[in-house]
């Protein structure tokens, strides 16, 4: 069983939700309530309230530099339009998906709409113009989808989708086809595991790979979202991300990327 791990690219800079979305009110008031539980340290309370101030809120530089030194061939999705809290301009991620490109991992769309064909195909053709690719894959905002977004999207062009997610259970399914397009099923995102408990997230994980190796699973797909990479603000899901990629190379569970898993399927069938 091979590990595929990707980041979705919420933010960017601070200035991006000044006035414009109300992602730090939230966090200051989630933080202070987890501050009172004791979920969170004063530190990480004190370093969330002054993240305004920050320079950039994305960790890409840093999460490239630790998944390079780890063998990790990870996916950065990033947003071209604004809905929850995804509030920068498309034209900002030119950049940061050109690092990406640069760095040698691989880029895919941060999906918006997931009703109307015509909104998904400007994604398709904004992420096409600004990052130079001409095949890519797509992971929608907060995993959202009905029933008919993935043969949508498999219309439009894309390669492969990762979105299915199941939000209440740690769901393991292996890839299948939608038409042409593949669709790898998300087994474990960051936010929906991990609630400020190092040891019991730690714990889920490990269940979840040896289920999902004795499914005989090709693939375990993980999310972690970059911004997250951060020792000062996020300590505890750095540390969870770190143990996570430590314990997969311990236990010889290799890392590919999702466009390595492509050619392996696609050479199969």
């Amino acid at each position: 069983m091979q590990i595929i791990i990707s980041h979705d690219v919420d933010h960017l800079y601070p200035s991006d939700h000044i006035l414009r979305d109300l992602i730090f009110p939230k966090l200051w008031v989630r933080s202070f309530i987890q501050l009172c539980k004791r979920q969170i340290s004063f530190s990480s309370f004190w370093y969330r309230l002054i993240s305004i101030f920050d320079k950039r809120l994305n960790r890409i530089p840093e999460i490239i530099a630790f998944d390079k030194a780890h063998g990790v061939k990870s996916t950065f999705f990033f947003g071209m339009d604004n809905i929850l809290g995804l509030s920068y301009k498309k034209e900002k991620t030119k950049s940061w998906i050109k690092y990406v490109l640069d760095s040698g991992f691989d880029a895919g769309v941060h999906g918006i709409e997931i009703k109307d064909i015509e909104k998904m195909k400007q994604e398709y053709s904004d992420f096409k113009d600004i990052s130079g690719l001409s095949s890519f894959g797509i992971r929608t905002h907060y995993v959202r989808y009905d029933d008919n977004t993935f043969n949508k999207m498999e219309k439009i062009g894309y390669l492969f989708d990762t979105s299915e997610f199941n939000k209440k259970a740690i769901g393991l399914k292996e890839p299948y086809k939608v038409g042409t397009m593949w669709e790898f099923p998300l087994h474990i995102m960051d936010g929906y595991i991990i609630h400020n408990n190092l040891e019991h997230a730690k714990q889920k994980t490990i269940v979840a790979l040896r289920e999902a190796e004795k499914k005989q699973l090709p693939y375990f797909t993980f999310l972690f979202h970059d911004y997250m990479f951060n020792g000062k603000t996020y300590p505890i899901d750095k540390t969870f991300y770190e143990w996570f990629v430590t314990y997969c190379t311990e236990n010889n569970y290799p890392f590919i990327s999702y466009r390595d898993a492509l050619k392996v399927l696609n050479h199969a069938e």
